[in-house]
């Protein structure tokens, strides 16, 4: 009797199951055919997966739009929806198309990143905020990139260049390029920027991190997203301890406009906004990472693609030179 009961149940408790599953499909099936003529043209691809497949491996290529991009312009037009990461997406092409959704910004349309990158820079950051607090946290960040503040920063960025040069390349014959670069802007970005010393083996954790930025967001042992947030936690834990250390500075220290005036690190400005109540501890550390992130990995490789051009092209290179020895000597 009591194995009757229980079959019984399992099949009612299926049953309603697959009459919420059916119900959800049917609603959503609904919801795309009434919006179906708003969309512009294109294929929406697998169930769950999209076309995220065809946008990584035209990636990995380093043929993204070639491969991916192009072909469904050609198919579709310049505005074309697809599906990647598990979202709905269109993608704009053209200058009078981008200058449209840039300039209608938080008007028509609000900025979003893949759920991967959300989790990894952090949900706190700047790329998650709308409205008031974002353009107060913009205004926060770039209040340490204005043209005084950078003038202030060049004879310890010039030091950092010096002494990265003297260890890495001085009296060597190979160097790797990209990996010494992508060093140095994080070497600059830390103790120049933010004002934070770099720990061993900082920047491997960093890395491991980057990515699993734009990995699908599959969070099982060995996947690349798996290792990317354990290496964040690793990252949280470290700038946790930074940041009460310089808290518990600037509270003895009694005056955040004195501690500001004495450098004007982008550390001591975001904990100065979290002793002040503005912002919280968790928006210091996602933001921190998100500029380590922005500044580090894009300006390291136009660093080391703009040396390699140079080794190419030797008449650039003298030129150049020439240019920099009659300023100089201005």
């Amino acid at each position: 009797m009591a194995l009757e009961t229980s079959s019984v149940l399992s099949w009612i408790l299926f049953c309603l199951a697959a009459m919420m599953i059916s119900t959800i499909f049917l609603k959503h099936r609904k919801s795309c055919y009434s919006i179906k003529r708003k969309l512009p043209p294109g294929q929406m691809g697998l169930p769950l997966m999209g076309e995220t497949m065809e946008f990584y491996k035209a990636q990995r290529k380093n043929r993204l739009f070639e491969e991916f991009v192009e072909p469904r312009i050609a198919k579709y037009g310049k505005v074309f929806k697809t599906s990647l990461m598990g979202s709905p997406t269109v993608v704009v092409n053209g200058a009078e198309a981008n200058r449209f959704i840039l300039s209608n910004e938080f008007k028509l349309v609000i900025s979003s990143w893949p759920s991967s990158s959300v989790q990894l820079m952090g949900r706190s950051s700047i790329m998650e905020k709308q409205g008031d607090h974002h353009r107060f946290l913009r205004g926060l960040i770039t209040s340490c990139l204005s043209c005084t503040a950078l003038e202030a920063l060049v004879p310890n960025v010039c030091n950092t260049v010096q002494l990265h040069l003297e260890n890495n390349w001085q009296g060597k014959d190979i160097i790797s390029l990209y990996c010494s670069t992508k060093l140095l802007t994080f070497t600059i970005v830390f103790e120049c920027l933010l004002g934070i010393n770099i720990e061993p083996q900082m920047l491997v954790t960093f890395e491991r991190v980057l990515e699993g930025a734009f990995a699908p967001p599959l969070n099982f042992l060995g996947s690349k997203f798996s290792r990317a947030k354990k290496a964040r936690l690793e990252i949280a834990k470290t700038l946790k301890k930074v940041v009460d250390e310089k808290r518990r500075e600037m509270e003895i220290i009694r005056s955040l406009e004195d501690e500001e005036k004495g450098g004007g690190m982008l550390l001591s400005r975001l904990v100065a906004a979290l002793i002040q109540g503005d912002i919280t501890e968790e928006e210091v550390i996602d933001n921190v990472v998100l500029l380590v992130f922005a500044a580090h990995d894009t300006t390291s490789f136009a660093i080391a693609m703009t040396l390699k051009m140079l080794a190419q092209h030797p008449d650039w290179y003298s030129t150049i030179l020439q240019v920099i020895i009659f300023v100089n000597f201005d």
